[in-house]
């Protein structure tokens, strides 16, 4: 069985607001539609609705198919 790497867009954003107010730094990460390849977008502490794959060039609907994200803690932006 295939490990679940994203979750429903909404509640990643709530749980993720909750670390980006506490001082984590966040980055959105997704699953392309496409070809499966695992994203991360450069912006920190943004969530975006859609993606374009740099492999494949598929666009991904982030809302639709969900993400996660990746906090850093103590870092300087």
């Amino acid at each position: 069985m295939k490990k679940t790497l994203d979750h429903p867009f909404n509640r990643v954003v709530m749980d993720a607001g909750k670390l980006i107010a506490e001082g984590a730094t966040v980055y959105q990460k997704y699953t392309c539609a496409g070809c499966g390849a695992r994203l991360g977008m450069e912006e920190p502490n943004v969530f975006h609705t859609r993606g374009t794959c740099d492999q494949c060039d598929a666009i991904t609907d982030i809302r639709k198919n969900g993400c996660n994200y990746m906090a850093v803690w103590g870092s300087k932006l």
